[in-house]
C-alpha cells in the first residue's frame, strides 16, 4: 500500500513505452479518499505534459471522481463519476475498449459511468510523465490519501473482472 501526504510524495513509475503499445487497457486500484481532498488531486497521471495525458482525479471540483484522456491531436475525452464517493476505502476502475471505442468508469465493481472516446493510450506515444500522486499541471495539488493494488492490464477487461477485482467472489 502507498500512502500520499497530499504535499509532495508521489511515484514515479518505471513504464516507458508501455502506454504506446496499448490500444484496449483497463487500469484498477483500490483508493482511500478523503471528502477533504483539494480539486484535481491525481490518484494517477501518465502523460508528456498538458497537451497529452491520461489522469485520475478523486475530486474534479466538484467531489466527483473524473478520468480524462487527450492526445496532442485529439481534444480531452472525459468521463465522470455519478456522485462524490465517501470517505474510505474504494475500487476504481477505468476500461477502455478500443473495439467499441468506449471509456467505462467502475466505482466499488459496479459501472459508474460511461462515454465515448476517439482516444486511446497508445495515440498519446512514449510517455516519460507517469505518477502516482501527481499531476501534469504543476498548480494541481498532490494527491492526499492511499492506494492499493494498483494494476494496468493490456486489455479492456469484462465487467465480472472487475467485480471479481472489487472483491464479488
Amino acid at each position: 500500500m502507498l500512502s500520499f501526504d497530499g504535499v509532495n510524495d508521489s511515484v514515479d513509475l518505471p513504464i516507458g513505452s508501455l502506454l504506446s503499445t496499448l490500444s484496449s487497457s483497463t487500469v484498477a486500484a483500490w483508493v482511500y479518499f478523503t471528502n477533504t481532498g483539494n480539486a484535481w488531486q491525481r490518484v494517477f497521471d501518465f502523460g508528456t505534459g498538458t497537451t497529452a495525458y491520461m489522469f485520475l482525479t478523486s475530486n474534479n471540483g466538484s467531489r466527483i471522481v473524473r478520468f480524462a484522456i487527450r492526445s496532442t491531436a485529439v481534444g480531452e475525452q472525459i468521463v465522470n463519476g455519478p456522485a462524490a464517493l465517501t470517505t474510505g476505502w474504494h475500487h476504481v476502475a477505468i476500461v477502455i475498449d478500443s473495439a467499441t471505442m468506449r471509456l467505462q468508469l467502475y466505482q466499488d465493481g459496479t459501472l459508474a459511468a460511461s462515454g465515448a472516446t476517439t482516444v486511446l493510450p497508445k495515440d498519446m506515444g512514449v510517455t516519460n510523465q507517469n505518477w502516482l500522486g501527481r499531476s501534469q499541471w504543476t498548480a494541481d495539488p498532490f494527491f492526499g490519501g492511499s492506494v492499493d493494488e494498483f494494476r494496468i492490464y493490456n486489455r479492456a477487461l469484462s465487467e465480472s473482472e472487475v467485480r471479481y477485482l472489487a472483491g464479488d467472489r
